[in-house]
């Protein structure tokens, strides 16, 4: 099992953070031996969010990670020009990059790019397929389409290798989306385990639907967690900050969140958590190991949170991953 990271992006005003803790906390990782860093997409946000292509690039430039979104939105770009700046993240990254791809669920942040909610998904599947196009033909792309239309269009330089496709989402359609048009599904930090166990099993049955190999296809997991000397300090340094994060969650309308009707209380939430010693987190890793889970993203820290708790949470988690790897 790989383990990575997905690193906080939230600028907020009491915490004094900024880029250069993203890019501190990847070089700790680099050196305790995680696998991967990744970055995710927020827009029109007012505490303020680290774009992930200058933020990736960062990270590329000083840790030999592999590096990846987790997750971008297609639908709100030229896939011309971004197929060209991923692909430059790739040729940074030495040929480790993954694109992570969401269609999105944040109404506000859609309309500011000219994207209607009820278009999103078609948007995606477009932009998607214009992507891997360009990403994988050394011949022009044409392509004439609903939303983008091109003419012998290509990139250039193209990835340094073979460009690997996540895919999130949690409902049932979503994830036959990953299997189909990915190389891995990226599951939601909201699931539950019991979830989990159901979703890996219709993630693995749309592979074999599509007639694809299990072990081309990973399972990515994305969890909140937090290690410390006992559950009680563990607890005691990340609550606030966690649930302030959900209480942004709920009330952007975050998708898991509306449909399942979850409250944002620890009782309700912390099932999702690996929040405690590093014994709780070697567990916690060995149920999903089990589950099928190929890929642990671990979020450390929560918006307002402290970077000195976060590096010694990081150096904790950096002792029990090198049981799994």
């Amino acid at each position: 099992m790989k383990f990575g990271a997905f690193l906080n992006q939230y600028y907020y005003p009491e915490s004094g953070f900024g880029v250069e803790d993203i890019v501190a906390q990847a070089e700790l990782m680099d050196e305790l031996g995680f696998d991967s860093a990744t970055l995710g997409e927020r827009h029109v946000h007012e505490e303020g969010f680290v774009e992930p292509i200058t933020g990736l690039a960062a990270i590329a430039a000083r840790t030999d990670l592999d590096i990846g979104t987790a997750a971008m939105l297609p639908a709100l770009y030229d896939p011309l020009h971004l197929a060209e700046q991923v692909a430059m993240l790739d040729q940074i990254a030495s040929g480790n990059m993954h694109f992570g791809a969401v269609i999105g669920y944040r109404e506000r942040e859609l309309k500011a790019f000219g994207v209607e909610i009820d278009e999103r998904v078609e948007r995606f599947i477009e932009a998607m397929r214009i992507l891997t196009q360009l990403w994988e033909d050394d011949s022009p792309v044409t392509h004439h389409g609903e939303y983008y239309d091109y003419e012998d269009v290509f990139i250039s330089p193209q990835p340094d290798s073979e460009m690997p496709i996540w895919i999130g989402g949690h409902a049932d359609i979503a994830i036959k989306r990953a299997a189909y048009r990915g190389d891995g599904w990226i599951a939601s930090a909201s699931s539950t385990p019991d979830d989990l166990r159901e979703q890996i099993t219709t993630y693995e049955a749309a592979i074999q639907e599509f007639n694809q190999r299990r072990a081309d296809n990973d399972v990515i997991l994305m969890r909140d967690c937090f290690i410390a000397e006992s559950e009680e300090a563990a607890r005691e340094a990340v609550e606030p900050y966690l649930l302030n994060l959900y209480e942004w969650y709920e009330r952007w309308g975050q998708t898991y969140l509306a449909e399942h009707d979850v409250g944002v209380d620890w009782e309700t939430l912390a099932e999702k958590f690996i929040i405690g010693t590093p014994e709780t987190a070697a567990e916690a890793f060995e149920m999903y190991d089990e589950m099928g889970v190929d890929h642990m993203l671990l979020r450390w820290q929560f918006p307002g949170q402290p970077q000195d708790t976060t590096m010694e949470c990081i150096e904790r988690l950096g002792d029990v991953i090198s049981e799994f790897q």
